[in-house]
């Protein structure tokens, strides 16, 4: 009889661990050791004031929009004056303003990756035939 209980346990218990458990959820948000202090949060709006060469228009916007990471310069770098105060602006309304002021002759490249490492920009300085200028 001890036998038969200890065979239908053993039977009953396999049969349990037969099924597999849910997988666990993915993990979302930030992971930060709880004893540091948590970084201030980005702002999406706040106020740029430049003026000066365009090559120092994306580090000065670095200041204020942390999340952005600076990329080398591509192309041949000429000195172009630029001027900027924007009040409540976004992001994305700063550097198109730094691209307006490129007048054809620079852009402003924007990689908007949300991933580690992402937001990265850059400034392309155009070759004359891309500028639309015959030589």
């Amino acid at each position: 009889m001890r036998c038969a209980i200890a065979v239908l346990t053993l039977c009953l218990l396999a049969a349990a661990c037969t099924g597999t458990p849910p997988k666990p959820p993915l993990p979302e948000g930030e992971y930060r050791p709880i004893n540091l202090r948590a970084a201030p949060a980005h702002r999406e709006v706040f106020d740029f004031v430049y003026e000066g060469d365009i090559l120092g228009a994306l580090p000065a916007l670095k200041a204020v929009a942390p999340q952005i990471q600076v990329m080398p310069t591509l192309g041949q770098a000429i000195p172009l004056p630029v001027k900027l105060d924007l009040r409540g602006a976004r992001l994305e309304d700063a550097l198109r303003a730094i691209g307006m002021e490129g007048r054809g002759l620079a852009d402003v490249v924007w990689n908007t990756t949300r991933r580690p490492g992402g937001h990265h920009v850059y400034i392309v300085f155009l070759e004359p035939e891309q500028k639309g200028i015959q030589q």
